[in-house]
C-alpha cells in the first residue's frame, strides 16, 4: 500500500504558496528567489523532480565520461532501452499532465507551465507564468533545439489545458 501512497501523491501533489512563488509542498520552506534569480527561474528550478530518483528501479546507470582541456567531468546515464526508464518516461508524461490539472484546480486564477523533459532521467517541473519574466523553455527555443533529448518533450500551460503547448499532441510543432 505505501507504493501506492507514493505514486499517488507523485501524480497528484499538494502545493503552497510562499514567497510570490508556487512550490511542491515537499519543498515547503524554500528559501525566496536569489537576487541574481527570478521568480520563475527559481520555481523551475525548485520545482523539478526526476523521476527515476522517486522510486525503486534497475534501469541502470552507466557512466560516461567527458574529457575536456582542464577538467574531466563524469556523468551517469540510464539505460533509455530498459523497461524501468520506458515507465519512468510515462508516469513523468502523466504527471505533467496531471500537475497541470492540480494547478489549474488549486490556483484558478494564475496561469502555469508544466514540463515532462526526458534527458538522462524524465524530469517534471513547472512554474507560474508571470509578465515580465521568460518561460523557463519556449516553444520557439524547443523548435530550435539540436539536442535529440528535447525531441519526446510536453509542455502544458494551464490556460489552454485541452492539450500540450508543446509535444507529441500539440499542434505547434
Amino acid at each position: 500500500m505505501q507504493s501506492a501512497l507514493k505514486v499517488s501523491r507523485f501524480l497528484w501533489p499538494e502545493f503552497v504558496l510562499e514567497h510570490g512563488c508556487v512550490f511542491l509542498a515537499r519543498e515547503s520552506g524554500s528559501n525566496p528567489p536569489p537576487s541574481n534569480d527570478t521568480a520563475t527561474g527559481w520555481e523551475s528550478f525548485v520545482n523539478h523532480v526526476h523521476v527515476l530518483d522517486e522510486f525503486r528501479n534497475d534501469a541502470s546507470k552507466q557512466t560516461v565520461i567527458h574529457q575536456g582541456k582542464e577538467l574531466d567531468v563524469e556523468e551517469s546515464a540510464y539505460d533509455e532501452t530498459h523497461p524501468d526508464f520506458i515507465a519512468a518516461c510515462e508516469l513523468g508524461r502523466t504527471a505533467a499532465k496531471l500537475w497541470a490539472l492540480k494547478l489549474k484546480q488549486d490556483f484558478p486564477s494564475d496561469r502555469f507551465r508544466v514540463y515532462y523533459m526526458e534527458y538522462d532521467n524524465p524530469i517534471v517541473r513547472f512554474h507560474m507564468v508571470r509578465i515580465g519574466e521568460a518561460v523557463w523553455v519556449s516553444n520557439e527555443s524547443l523548435q530550435a533545439a539540436t539536442n535529440s533529448s528535447f525531441l519526446n518533450s510536453v509542455i502544458y500551460d494551464t490556460g489552454l489545458l485541452d492539450e500540450p503547448v508543446w509535444g507529441p499532441r500539440s499542434r505547434v510543432h
